[in-house]
């Protein structure tokens, strides 16, 4: 191809990223031993200008840490890659927790329980209390090659891409029930004539990515492109059935 296939921006990514993988490590300042990062396990939902959510319980160890000092950061990986999570998209945001303010907690409330529908059984706890980590800095990280400290108004102005939700059971029906198209696409649009087998990693509205394995030499990663942008499922599955139409050399 003469140039790279268009892909979502650095901050979109990372803006995808937080909202399909809902947990992710929380990273605070310990008390004791004073000073050494302490990871945490939590969920978190996201504002619309790119700020996570945390419902936290008053007798946690990082809500006490947060206590003395409010800095922090949340490091969420994507879960789209099975066989190599170092492969995949990983995002960490950092910033200042602080407990949300009276006038916001209705909201926040409701997106996390968008989010996680599971916590309406403790949301209302005594000792539970909604934060909201209002982030400074983030970090990007989409695979080997592709990183950056992505720019913090890109980063409230992004939106998640489309098919964030969908992307999964896009890959994984590609992956189980389609393996000879990917293999074609590979070929055809890719120009690997050697590809044997190939998997499909990763589609968002702009393409896909393919890892390509070839009969000799190491698998190559392929960024393949839509003819136009397309934000369904359903648009997806007709770009894919025209692409592989093509490469077959079919009407």
């Amino acid at each position: 191809m003469s140039q790279e296939p268009t892909r979502l921006t650095h901050a979109q990514s990372a803006r995808t990223i937080m909202k399909r993988c809902r947990n992710g490590a929380l990273s605070t300042l310990a008390t004791s031993p004073d000073g050494f990062p302490y990871g945490s396990l939590v969920s978190h939902a996201m504002t619309q200008d790119g700020d996570p959510v945390l419902l936290l319980s008053n007798l946690a160890e990082h809500t006490q840490n947060l206590r003395r000092d409010p800095r922090a950061s949340l490091l969420v990986t994507d879960s789209l890659r099975r066989d190599d999570p170092l492969a995949d998209g990983r995002v960490c945001a950092l910033g200042h927790i602080a407990q949300a303010a009276a006038a916001e907690r209705d909201a926040l409330r409701a997106l996390m329980l968008q989010a996680h529908p599971e916590a309406e059984l403790y949301i209302d706890f005594d000792d539970f209390n909604l934060y909201r980590l209002r982030v400074s800095d983030v970090r990007y990280i989409g695979g080997f090659g592709r990183m950056s400290w992505v720019d913090l108004e890109g980063w409230r102005a992004a939106e998640p891409d489309p098919l964030w939700e969908a992307a999964q059971g896009i890959i994984d029906h590609m992956n189980d029930d389609h393996a000879d198209a990917l293999v074609h696409y590979a070929r055809h649009f890719g120009g690997l004539d050697a590809v044997e087998r190939a998997l499909m990693i990763a589609v968002d509205q702009h393409g896909f990515d393919l890892i390509a394995h070839k009969d000799q030499g190491r698998p190559e990663r392929l960024r393949l492109a839509f003819s136009r942008p397309v934000d369904t499922a359903n648009l997806v599955r007709k770009e894919l059935v025209r692409m592989v139409k093509e490469a077959r050399g079919e009407g």
